[in-house]
């Protein structure tokens, strides 16, 4: 019987890098994600601009790429709140809310925030671009 040993470790090292190679381009992809969606963010102080990240993780089954904001007030500023939320799940009536700092400092009375989806535009409008990139090109 043969010895199929170099054979064995070929596929092996072959394998490893077909993976390393896919990370890296998840790796281009989220980039790209990332920068147009710092692009297309709103800025007053720019925090949500800067908290704007990404990362890669690979597991037995899966390479994952994400491309998020940890800032708690980032979902609402993408989905919208009140009566312009994007799902149609925001509060329906006004609502008053006292902003105690900053040059917005006293009293407000709102419907909502319209929703700017800096994320889902950066990813629908490089589609394209993450397709080519994930497939190696």
């Amino acid at each position: 019987m043969a010895d199929n040993k170099e054979f064995e470790k070929s596929i092996e090292n072959a394998t490893l890098k077909i993976i390393q190679s896919i990370v890296k381009n998840m790796e281009k992809a989220c980039l790209i994600v990332e920068r147009d969606a710092k692009k297309n963010c709103p800025v007053d102080q720019g925090l949500l601009r800067a908290s704007i990240q990404h990362n890669v993780n690979l597991n037995d089954s899966e390479i994952i790429g994400n491309v998020f904001s940890s800032l708690e007030y980032a979902p609402y500023v993408h989905q919208g709140t009140g009566i312009y939320a994007i799902n149609g799940d925001g509060r329906k009536t006004p609502w008053k809310y006292e902003a105690k700092a900053g040059k917005y400092r006293g009293w407000h009375i709102t419907k909502g925030q319209k929703s700017n989806p800096f994320l889902d535009k950066a990813k629908l409008d490089n589609k394209n671009n993450i397709l080519k990139i994930l497939a190696g090109g």
